[in-house]
């Protein structure tokens, strides 16, 4: 069996292997690797210490072990690379529908010409967490960052693995959002339906830039919750999100009032640019409780 590298050994076997990227990379003491970026651009630690005890236990995991270090180092160096203050004050959660937009990931595997062909992407997946998972909808949120103006995709490469963790890229968006709800305040009126016996509330936004945010509002508790207290709805709320910048609420709980949401959102899903759910949506304390198609059957 090959002698096991030493704590040192182990870092600068590492440190050498991201040197190829011509990043400046040094191993600051045992166990932490830290890369330049250059001047006026970030610093990134690397800590060591658990790998190296896996590593120990088991020696012939080595190339297994470092392998994503080198993978999301290299997705780094392609730019853009958006300062950590950006991350933090310019993510936003956007609601997705994957089944008529999909997303091209890293990793995926496609066939073309009967040739599987797995995707490689320079600056690795697309950042977006999954929020329901069925046969009739997938749909996702998706983080995004607000650059000029503009709304670009956001991939883990583009996020320095020290700070902030690609996993706080939720907590960060759903933040964000709220302190534009505070900052903006939320519109509401009745959308009449024709036939329809019950008239669910329409909720926007005062500013109409963050139209885009509206169907994203479901995720954020607090949000909710306000909406249940404002308007009376003691037993709950159901809500449907049809397209990216609509979200409808009604207090009305019963059979007919869901049958009728979802009729809406099925119609207004097809009809928008850029389509959410046709899912009835069930909230409670401004907390999902479940989902619902017309035909009554629940997702929790």
């Amino acid at each position: 069996m090959a002698d096991i590298l030493t704590a040192e050994g182990f870092s600068e076997n590492l440190a050498e292997r991201l040197r190829v990227f011509n990043l400046s990379v040094a191993v600051a003491e045992p166990l932490e690797v830290e890369i330049s970026y250059g001047d006026d651009q970030s610093v990134m630690m690397i800590p060591l210490k658990t790998v190296y005890e896996q590593y120990v236990s088991a020696p012939e995991t080595l190339e297994r072990l470092i392998a994503p270090y080198i993978t999301e180092v290299g997705w780094t160096v392609q730019l853009p690379r958006y300062p950590a203050r950006q991350i933090f004050e310019n993510t936003m959660p956007l609601m997705r529908d994957l089944v008529q937009s999909p997303l091209v990931q890293h990793g995926e595997k496609i066939e073309r010409a009967g040739v599987d062909i797995v995707i490689r992407l320079p600056k690795g997946p697309v950042l977006y967490s999954e929020l329901v998972t069925r046969e009739d909808e997938h749909l996702v949120v998706q983080y995004m960052i607000e650059k000029d103006g503009e709304l670009l995709d956001l991939h883990r490469g583009d996020v320095l693995t020290c700070f902030p963790e690609p996993d706080q890229i939720v907590e960060i968006a759903m933040n964000n959002l709220r302190s534009r709800v505070l900052e903006s305040g939320l519109t509401t009126r009745i959308y009449k339906v024709e036939n329809f016996e019950t008239e669910p509330v329409l909720i926007g936004f005062r500013q109409e830039h963050l139209a885009d945010y509206a169907a994203s509002l479901i995720n954020i508790q607090d949000v909710m919750q306000a909406l249940e207290r404002n308007l009376e709805a003691k037993n709950g709320l159901i809500a449907a999100i049809p397209a990216r910048n609509q979200l409808f609420v009604g207090t009305q709980l019963d059979e007919q009032a869901v049958c009728e949401m979802w009729l809406l959102a099925r119609h207004l899903k097809t009809e928008a640019s850029i389509p959410a759910s046709s899912l009835v949506w069930k909230f409670k304390d401004g907390e999902i409780t479940g989902v619902q198609t017309v035909s009554l059957k629940e997702q929790e």
